[in-house]
Parts: C-alpha cells; structure tokens; sequence
C-alpha cells in the first residue's frame, strides 16, 4: 500500500508542478519582457548519449547578457516530478555557459572535459544537483528551465511531442539526420550561434533557434557531437603575414617539399592524415627521430576499405625508431566513439615553427619519389607551407585539441599485437617503387611567394560554411569580371539523402559557384574523372549535367568539365577567385561533400595574393581538358575525329520547314566547351545568311550528341521529343542559340535551302571547326554533296566518328532521320 501511496502523490506532484507553471506563464504573458529578465536560454541538450542507459545525457545553459544572474533553486524538467534544482549560491557571469549532466563521469568520458553540475553523485569533484534528473526521452520530450518562482525562463521541444507548450511555437526541433553520414546517437541538440559574440541568435521560441533547422542552408542542417571543439574554433583566424608562402604541385614536386621539411626538422613533428602510407616519407621521418625529434602522427582509425598492411608497415617501422602512430578510431562495443567521422586534415607542423597543408594524404600516389626527368605518374593536389607564426599557433591549436590522449578514449595508438592496429604479417613485402612516366612534369620546383600576405584557416566542422568568413566569403562577392576556377576530388549536386534534390538539400559551395555565374561572373569547375562513378546519381558526371542544364537554360558563363591531368586523378581541393577587389586561392582537404563540410576533421587555408592566386590559375588553365583541331583538308584521314563534328542534317523534312535540325556530336573521349562556339550557313560576315552563338556554360559531354531545331514545337510535332536548342523561340523549355549581329543579316534565321546549301561550325575564335556542303552551295576547297533523294531523307555521318573532309565518303543519304541518336 505504501508503494501505491507514493505512485499516487508523484502522479499529483506532476500535475501541480505542471499546473502552477501553466498559471506562471499565463500571468506572465503581459511582462514578457519581465519573463525572461536574464535571457538566461538552454544552449544545448543531449538527449540519446553515447553512455549505456544515456548516462551522459545532459543541458547546457548559457547567460545572454552582460549581467551576473543567480539561479540558484532554478528547476531542469520535463513537466514531470522529475527536477534537478540549482543548489544555493549558483550564479552565472555574463555570456558563461554551463553543462549540467545526469551522470558527470559517463559527461567527461565522451565530451573529454567534466561538466559543471551532475545530479548523479558520481565524482567528488562535480558539485550535485539538487532532486532528480529528468530523464530526457529518445522518442521525443520537452527541456523546461524554471526559476526558483516557477516562472518559465526557456523550453525546448524535441521530436514526437504532441501536446501544445507555452513558450513554444510550431514544429518541434528534429535531429539532422542523413542516412549513413549523420546519426541521432551523440547528436546534440545546440542554438545558433553569433561566432563573433560567441551569443546566441535572438530567441524566437521555435525551431528555427536550432542549428538543426531544416528550412536554413547556412546556419541550420548542422550537427554537433561530444568531444567536438567548436565553442573554441567558431571563427576562422585571419592573418595578416610578413611569412613567405611556399607552393607545392602534386604529383610533379610535393615530395621535394616533404623532404626538405622533414630533413629540416631538430625538435617536433606533428602530423595528421587520413592515411599514411608512403615508405620514403617513412623514411625521412625516421631519420628526423634518428636526429632527436619527436615525431607524432595521427590517423584515421577506419579510412574507406580499412588500414592497409602498407600502413600498418610504414607505422610499425616509425614505432621502431621512436616516433608514433595514433589512430582515430570507433570502437562502440568497447563504448569509444570517434569524435569525427573522419579524421580528413592533411597537415604537417615542423619543430612547432612551420606548418605544411593541403589536399593530399601521405601517400605514393600523391607525392610519388621517382626520378622526375622522364615524367611521372599520381594525382594532381597542392600545398601550402608557410612559417607564420600565428598559423603556426592556430593550427598547432588544432592538432592539440584532436590529439589529446589524456581527454579523449577514442585514439589508439600502433601497438604491434593489436590485430587492427599493429603490425602487418611477417611476409609483408611493402610497395617501393611509385611515379611512372607518361605524366610529363610540368612545374619541376615549389615556388615561394613573398610576404605581405592574408592567411585565413579554415575549419570543419566548426567553421568552413561561416557565411562572413568561410569558404563563401568571396565567392558570394563574385559577379561581372570576376573568374572562379574550381579543381575538386568530387561536387556533389546536392547534400542531404541520396534521393533528395539540389531544391530541398542544396549544396551550398555549388550553389554558391552557380549564383555568382548569375551575377556575371566565369565559372569553371573541373572535377576528378578517375575515381568517378557514371552511375551514381551524386557523382561528378551528375553534378556536371546539373550545371550544364542550368548554364544552357540561363546562358551563363558556366561550365563543368571532368579531367585526370596526371594520370590517377584528381585528389585536390582547390577554389580560386579573381575578383575586382582581390584574388584568393583556397587550398586544403575539403571536398564538396556535406559530411567533410559538417561532420569530419578538415583544414584549408585562404590565401589573399594575386600572385599565388595567378600561379595555380596557371596549373588549373593547364589541366583544362584541351580539344585538338585538325585544319579543314585532313589528307583522306580515316580515324576517329578528334574534334567535334556535325553529324546529321534534315534540311527538306516532310511538311513544314520549322522540323528543321542539325545534329552536332563529340566523338573524342572528353567533353567539349562550346561556349560562344558558332553555328552558321553564312560563308562570309556580309552573306545574306544567318550565324547563331551557343550560349555560355554548353558543353557536349564525350560521345554524345546535340539537337538544334528551327522550332522546339515544330520539332517534338514531328519526332516527339524537345531538342537542346532551337533558332527560333517557340518553347519555354528550350534555350534559343543567340543571333550574331557580326555576321550574315539580323533580319533572318538560320534556314537551310532546300536546293544547297552550307552548315558551317566555328569555334569561340571563330576558326572553322567542321563543314558540309550539300547540293548548290558552296565552300573554298570543299566538294559537297549530292541533295537527298527525296523530302523527309537526313544527310547522315557514316559513321558518326569519321572525318575524311569528302562528303560523299562521310555522309549518306538516310530515309529515317534519327535525331539525338548516333548510328
């Protein structure tokens, strides 16, 4: 009976607590100003922990005033007759933040520091709570922080809460969660926060106070985990530096600045990478602990495809010499979750004096140590080195916050028993031997530039997307005469789930890049063709069609092309800017993923100089994949063009003349930019003919065909589908090629005579790409061809990839025109 009792009076204890802070908040809503007299708000909950039973649950609250507060007797609750009180005395200076945590020894085993409040007594040296914890619901629940009157002073709700609560309005906050990259276990749930004030954004008692918010590409989408540093690294550090800057271009000299640092080294080094695996550098790192040095590196504990025994190996022989290797790892079964999901930084910090960063791992693909005089062999990335000694500070900051043994459970370090985590097998023979030749070294030294210099590092996850003083500072300065050239690893189209879209989950970078064509500006992206998948609907191939449709639609000077400049891809992460007002280059280990924006350890570092900014300008213009142009009379050359091609023309069709087309096609293996390419039936300026612009952005992907129509509406009449074009605008869906007032006479279009006539390419230059001549008309030098035998009959390339500047051997006359499909 006495067991009922108790159940019975916490039943009603609920209701009147529950009651009298209902009565509060309505007597209240006339002063609401006199409600919330601290603006002391719930920062932060954690309500799914990483702890068995969610022992590490916890609520951080944050004065937002410049004015001490007492909270003494202030309540945590959930609206039940569960309360953990302030004891007495507690006070909150201005802008301090507290954690309050159920458990404080599950708090301090995952987040790495102890909280400022527990209710468990589970350390002597965590003052206790007064009551009970909440116990905060997986399911969903509401966070209630009360004066010591039960007057409401802030409310959160999360989830599947059902029932209205005063001082909340609409939705509830629902964790981020993107299948396979963001998880609702450890995902704490935080405010906005102003990065400059370290202040939370005014509170408007919904869900868009959250850095969860679903409706916000910048501020909101966002997660936080224990154990992450971000309340220490919200601003990106901006330097004005009096230190050269060294550049170094992977694969052709990025080893020779690795060496040359690493040999230079007398006290430290410190490093991290995703991954390690190159036995030269080994070897120098060897030496440098040969000379004194402590060499300690860090690692990601579980890279895509696991640790390589090649790893494992080039560990194991620094070990030996006395340096270390540390790994990152997630080991849930033994309670260690990894902070990151990927330690992804690629940075080298040299006796704490100079720093080395960029996109590359440590890797013999990326820094091959061949003899370069007859060529190598790798993947195109780049790196900075500077000796500035405030970037020197900043990111030795950052290396002590991720490599902190005594704080952190999840890094290990290489022990040679561990079956994960140790040595290799004892027939282990590693790889020596890497580079090639068929890459010929185009920039055969680093180059140093000279100070004065603006250095800003950048940060993931904690502040690569800052709006102000991020990544997309100034690119969102971008319009009229400005160029932004983008070489990245992969872009996806769009962030969020698989199945999302560019509209509900936008890439923000790639946005960013498409918007600032918009304003005016040149826009080149070149992605990895390497490594990238045709059939993935967020691979490179996708984000480039994405493009490609906007820039065609919207006649930008946009374009998106795939290369492999050095032969194993493109590994870098590099986004160049030359703007009115200054010329930047960002270089680091950021790729166009939201995971490496939000969730991994990433670093980059900005760089205001027109210089560097021109010399990697150089190197990307270099890497732009080129399209060779034979001359008009190819000696009866029989092979595969290298060049585009026009590949089918119906000039006479069935009916009315608006069905009209003609058919390009790009048979070479890369695509082709036809930005401001010309399409025309005028032989000279003055002819009473016509000459038609591909608008900026148009590119024709490798073995692929476009359709250009007199009409789109003439054209789906007779075939059933839209073309890539038309002359004539009929079609809201369709973009129109662009009349050229220099050339033929404005007062027509682009139609072809039944009786002769000639279709005439031109590239931006103007120069005479491909030609045919059929029945009266007429070309220099040039033999046309018969007219068809009768109305409805294409004049089709056979095939479609050959060349040999005679018409009669390169077209024939085709009863059954095929638009859009090559034979």
């Amino acid at each position: 009976m006495k067991l009922r009792i108790q159940f019975v009076a916490g039943i009603l204890a609920a209701s009147i607590l529950v009651s009298i802070l209902t009565v509060r908040w309505l007597q209240g809503q006339a002063l609401a100003a006199v409600h919330k007299p601290t603006q002391v708000v719930i920062r932060a909950v954690l309500y799914d922990g990483y702890a068995s039973g969610d022992a590490d649950e916890a609520v951080q609250l944050q004065n937002n005033i410049f004015l001490t507060t007492t909270i003494a007797g202030w309540q945590l609750s959930d609206g039940s007759s569960s309360t953990a009180s302030f004891p007495a005395g507690t006070e909150l200076a201005p802008w301090q933040t507290i954690w309050v945590a159920r458990d404080g020894s599950a708090f301090t085993t995952h987040f790495g520091f102890p909280p400022d409040f527990e209710t468990v007594d589970s350390s002597p040296a965590i003052p206790n709570m007064e009551g009970i914890w909440p116990r905060y619901t997986n399911s969903g629940d509401r966070v209630m922080l009360v004066d010591e009157q039960f007057n409401f002073i802030d409310v959160l709700l999360y989830k599947e809460v059902t029932t209205p609560q005063l001082g909340w309005a609409g939705a509830t906050v629902q964790p981020y969660l993107v299948n396979g990259i963001f998880a609702e276990e450890g995902q704490i749930l935080q405010r906005k926060v102003d990065p400059l004030t370290n202040q939370v954004f005014p509170d408007t008692d919904t869900a868009a106070d959250w850095i969860q918010d679903p409706d916000d590409p910048i501020w909101g989408k966002q997660v936080r985990y224990p154990g992450w540093d971000s309340d220490q690294f919200q601003q990106p550090v901006t330097i004005s530096s009096q230190a050269a800057l060294t550049v170094a271009i992977a694969p052709d000299n990025s080893f020779d600045l690795f060496l040359a640092e690493i040999s230079a080294a007398t006290d430290s080094i410190q490093a991290e990478s995703l991954t390690f695996e190159h036995v030269g550098i080994a070897n120098a790192l060897v030496a440098a602990a040969g000379r004194g040095a402590t060499v300690t590196l860090l690692l990601e504990g579980g890279p895509a495809g696991g640790l390589t025994d090649q790893e494992r190996y080039v560990c194991q022989q620094l070990e030996a010499a006395g340096g270390a290797c540390w790994f990152m790892v997630n080991d849930p079964a033994q309670d260690v979750f990894d902070r990151y999901r990927y330690l992804h930084a690629k940075f080298m910090i040299i006796d704490g004096r100079r720093v080395v960063l960029g996109s590359e791992n440590l890797s013999p693909r990326s820094l091959p140590d061949d003899q370069k005089g007859d060529g190598t062999w790798g993947r195109r990335g780049v790196f900075f080195a500077t000796s500035d000694p405030a970037l020197v500070s900043q990111l030795s900051a950052v290396f002590q916050a991720d490599f902190a043994p005594a704080l952190h459970q999840d890094l290990r370090r290489w022990s040679a028993t561990d079956p994960v985590y140790g040595a290799p097998p004892a027939d282990f023979e590693p790889e020596l031997l890497n580079g090639g030749i068929t890459y010929t070294v185009r920039f055969s030294a680093p180059v140093q530039f000279q100070a004065p210099l603006s250095l800003t590092l950048l940060q993931a996850p904690d502040n690569m997307l800052h709006p102000d003083a991020g990544l997309l500072t100034h690119i969102n300065e971008a319009g009229p005469g400005s160029v932004i050239r983008v070489m990245q690893l992969n872009e996806r189209p769009h962030w969020g789930p698989s199945n999302s879209t560019s509209l509900a989950d936008p890439n923000v970078r790639l946005e960013a890049y498409i918007a600032a064509a918009q304003r005016g500006a040149r826009v080149r992206i070149l992605l990895d063709a390497y490594f990238a998948d045709p059939s993935d609907p967020l691979g490179n191939q996708a984000t480039c069609a994405y493009v490609h449709k906007i820039a065609m639609a919207e006649h930008l000077d946009l374009s998106c092309l795939l290369g492999n400049p050095a032969g194993l891809g493109i590994h870098n992460k590099m986004i160049l800017i030359d703007n009115p007002a200054g010329s930047y280059a960002i270089v680091g280990s950021v790729n166009g993923t939201e995971l490496s924006h939000k969730g991994n350890r990433e670093v980059a570092l900005l760089v205001q100089s027109s210089e560097v900014h021109d010399y990697l300008a150089m190197m990307f213009d270099w890497d732009w994949p080129k399209t060779l142009y034979f001359p008009v009379v190819y000696n009866e050359f029989r092979g595969r063009a290298d060049h585009l091609l026009i590949s089918e023309v119906l000039y006479d069709p069935a009916g009315p003349d608006d069905a009209e087309f003609i058919e390009l096609v790009n048979p070479t293996g890369n695509a082709i930019d036809l930005s401001n390419y010309r399409l025309s039936d005028a032989v000279e300026p003055d002819d009473f003919e016509d000459s038609r612009i591909f608008p900026a952005g148009t590119v024709l992907p490798a073995g692929e065909a476009l359709v250009i129509a007199t009409t789109a509406t003439g054209f789906q009449s007779k075939f059933g589908f839209l073309p890539d074009f038309e002359i004539l605008s009929t079609h809201p869906l369709v973009p129109d090629l662009i009349d050229d007032p220099a050339w033929g006479d404005p007062a027509t279009f682009l139609q072809l005579g039944n009786g002769g006539d000639e279709v005439i390419l031109r590239n931006d230059l103007g120069i005479v790409i491909d030609l045919l001549v059929y029945g009266s008309g007429s070309y220099p030098g040039v033999a046309g061809c018969p007219l068809v035998a009768a109305p409805d009959h294409s004049l089709e390339r056979y095939p479609f990839w050959r060349d040999s500047d005679v018409c009669a051997d390169d077209f024939r006359d085709w009863a059954f025109p095929n638009p859009g499909q090559l034979p």
